[in-house]
């Protein structure tokens, strides 16, 4: 930058003072004269480098909601129905016995004559702690819970200039590069339990000029405007990149010797990034519109109060870059990358990505009481009354009497874009690198989300029993085809023909081939077209396990657990068609399947690599409550159905591996998609009797009706039984 006056020299060392003096001993404040100003600081900006031996740490930091007026310290006198006190004790320190040091730089100057400045910070290595999260209501007493302990390994650098301002939003004026490298560690109770890690973490985000630039450097919006904190660019690029790794016996935030399980990672260019952050909670009233009454989520409808808390908006569309990593975490590193992103449809104003979220606290039954599973609408939140009336399904939610819990809201987000292109990266192969012209498509239409978490953990043993530390949650989503369901299972054929007209907007999972019989633009899938996704579960914990004491024979790792009760629910249409054109796919069935359990387990946890491949491990049970059913309808006559239904008894899975196998561990030498497990009923499905050679005293007996349209075959009972099966997916090789 170009240099400034004296004058204004002068003035930075005033600020350079200012911003010193916090940091300075009481004792040791001296004089300081123009020349000793001036050897603090560069000639055009200021310089600090900050080293302390100690951890800097406090009792705890609070986040006060709804407190009409009273002082943050007390955490009381606040509007009793929504008032929340967030609590969260932190520290921070250097790493390994080294001291926590940082470097910041300010400047001035200008830029083409327009005055800039520049915010400048590296970081050494620093470990952030944070423990002792918890929401503390006049409805509930939380002070002796936690969610845990939260450990973040990082080191990196921030470099920030704008015109006129750090925080000026009046346009693409501002230049972004943030980077940071660590490990992100979480864990249940004290030192010495079992941790979960984001291990080899590493996230960055710049401006650039896109990616057929080669995304050189670009400029955004960095700024505040009347509605709140805007980020955004024409160009951006982001990568996010972990490993996901357990180590069940650690000391304390380990990052030695864990054992990895998979490596994610979302890496690329995105196109019109933008990213608000606004005040304002979850609305508490209600609105009319279109003959319905819905909630007013964002209090921005006339529906009345609006507590305080977050919103956060966050939309763009992908570059031509943009890849999606899934792949080991260990052994030989093989990895696909789903590439060449594109939207689903016609070119469209609305972004590729939109995902709206509302972060608050809820608590005594206060805010919106449940979601809408059908009914057609496309946007907006429905009360019960609504729903049904529509023809959805009502799906019972909230925050119950005498709790409170920490909410996050998802209304009306979307993903309407999928991958053409798979790459699959296999460094011991003899081709390292194929990409073959297929995609795994999943679209997302009206995604819909309430999350809300509890301070409560669960004890080992097959009784549940709560504990003081942990992650607890009631969990509602919905992601839909609006008033495809109902339209497809019309008995008018003219109504029927309309069912798919939402298409390019819908939901969608599907394997597909982009480049059929070579030609571009050529693009067919099979899968399930047009659908409705429900996952419904209450008391549903998050455990991080080594072991459990009443299931011996369920892996440690990352474990999914209610005692309650877990809904999936799916439907669509069974079939496939032309990527370019879903309205009308050729459909095999109408796929209707309700999963519906009163005692879930999911287990992820790590394998030994296998010929230097590293799968993943799963473990699942299910014990069904008497409600799940698969229907199969014609799709030409809906009511023509084959029904397996009133399906009690437990499922098991056991010794279930998922492994992107390397070329070299394949006859054809080509990689491929492995997936294995033992499917168990009834009595076979047993968790906790190792000693056994042929485990018994396992689930009830899976019992369950067949019948077609309205006619009941029959009954049918399966004691006991295993069936062990291995698939494997694999593109041919051109």
């Amino acid at each position: 930058m170009a240099p400034v006056s004296s004058a204004d020299r002068r003035g930075r060392r005033l600020l350079a003072l200012l911003v010193l003096l916090p940091a300075l001993p009481a004792g040791a404040l001296e004089a300081l004269d123009e020349a000793t100003l001036a050897s603090v600081h560069a000639q055009d900006g200021i310089t600090l480098e900050i080293t302390n031996a100690n951890a800097i740490s406090a009792s705890s930091v609070t986040w006060l909601t709804d407190n009409a007026g009273s002082l943050a310290a007390n955490c009381t006198g606040g509007d009793i129905t929504r008032q929340a006190c967030v609590q969260v004790t932190p520290a921070l320190s250097g790493v390994d016995g080294a001291p926590l040091q940082a470097t910041v730089e300010l400047d001035a100057g200008s830029n083409g004559g327009l005055p800039h400045l520049r915010l400048g910070m590296d970081w050494d290595p620093a470990l952030l702690r944070l423990s002792g999260l918890k929401p503390l209501t006049p409805t509930v007493d939380y002070s002796a819970r936690s969610l845990g302990t939260l450990g973040l390994y990082s080191a990196g650098h921030l470099y920030l200039t704008n015109r006129n301002g750090w925080l000026n939003s009046g346009g693409n004026f501002a230049t972004l590069d943030f980077a940071t490298t660590g490990d992100l560690i979480y864990r249940q109770g004290a030192p010495g339990q079992p941790e979960l890690s984001f291990g080899n973490l590493a996230f960055s985000n710049r401006f650039s000029t896109g990616a057929a630039s080669g995304h050189a450097a670009g400029a955004g919006r960095i700024g505040i405007d009347n509605q709140g904190l805007i980020v955004s660019a024409p160009y951006a690029r982001s990568d996010l990149t972990f490993d996901l790794m357990l180590k069940a016996a650690p000391t304390d935030l380990d990052r030695s010797g864990r054992s990895p399980m998979i490596r994610l990672g979302w890496t690329g260019g995105l196109v019109n990034p933008e990213v608000r952050v606004m005040a304002g909670g979850i609305g508490f009233g209600t609105y009319a519109a279109g003959g319905q009454t819905l909630y007013d989520i964002s209090g921005s409808n006339g529906g009345g109060a609006r507590s305080e808390g977050l919103n956060v908006a966050a939309s763009w569309d992908f570059d031509s870059d943009f890849a999606w990593t899934i792949g080991q975490a260990g052994g030989n590193g093989t990895s696909a990358r789903l590439t060449g992103w594109r939207r689903l449809g016609p070119a469209s104003a609305t972004p590729m990505l939109s995902m709206p979220i509302t972060l608050d606290v809820l608590q005594n039954g206060v805010g919106p009481a449940g979601l809408c599973f059908g009914g057609g609408f496309t946007s907006g939140s429905p009360v019960a009354a609504s729903c049904t009336a529509a023809g959805g399904t009502w799906v019972a939610g909230g925050v119950p009497t005498g709790q409170a819990a920490f909410a996050a809201l998802i209304r009306d987000g979307h993903l309407h874009a999928y991958n053409q292109q798979i790459e699959v990266r296999d460094p011991t192969s003899a081709t390292p690198t194929s990409v073959y012209d297929w995609s795994l498509l999943y679209t997302l239409g009206k995604l819909d989300a309430d999350v809300l978490l509890y301070p409560e953990g669960r004890a080992p043993g097959v009784t549940p029993t709560s504990t003081g530390t942990g992650l607890k949650a009631d969990i509602t989503l919905t992601a839909q085809s609006p008033g495809h369901w109902a339209k497809a299972n019309s008995a008018s054929a003219a109504v029927r023909a309309t069912a798919g007209a939402g298409w390019a907007t819908n939901t969608h999972f599907m394997v597909a081939d982009t480049r059929v019989g070579g030609v571009a633009g050529q693009q067919y899938g099979v899968g399930l077209v047009n659908a409705d996704l429900l996952w419904a579960t209450r008391n549903l914990y998050f455990r991080v396990v080594g072991s459990d004491s009443g299931y011996p024979l369920m892996p440690g790792g990352l474990w999914l657990q209610t005692d309650t009760s877990a809904l999936y629910h799916f439907r669509g249409v069974l079939g496939g068609g032309n990527l370019l054109d879903l309205s009308a796919p050729t459909g095999v069935a109408l796929l209707d399947l309700r999963l519906s359990t009163n005692r879930f387990i999911f287990a992820l946890s790590p394998v030994a690599p296998v010929a230097g491949d590293a799968p993943i491990g799963f473990a699942g049970l299910l014990d069904l409550d008497g409600s799940t059913y698969l229907s199969l309808g014609e799709v030409s006559s809906p009511s023509s159905t084959f029904r397996l239904y009133d399906l009690q008894g437990r499922i098991g899975w056991r010794n279930g591996t998922v492994n992107l196998v390397s070329g070299q561990n394949s006859a054809d030498g080509l990689p491929r998609l492995a997936i294995s497990n033992d499917l168990l009923f009834g009595s076979s499905a047993n968790f906790s009797d190792p000693g056994a050679a042929s485990p018994t005293g396992g689930g009830a007996p899976l019992i369950g009706r067949v019948g077609f349209g309205s006619e009941n075959f029959g009954r049918f009972v399966l004691p006991a039984g295993a069936w062990h099966s291995e698939v494997s997916l694999k593109i041919p090789g051109t």
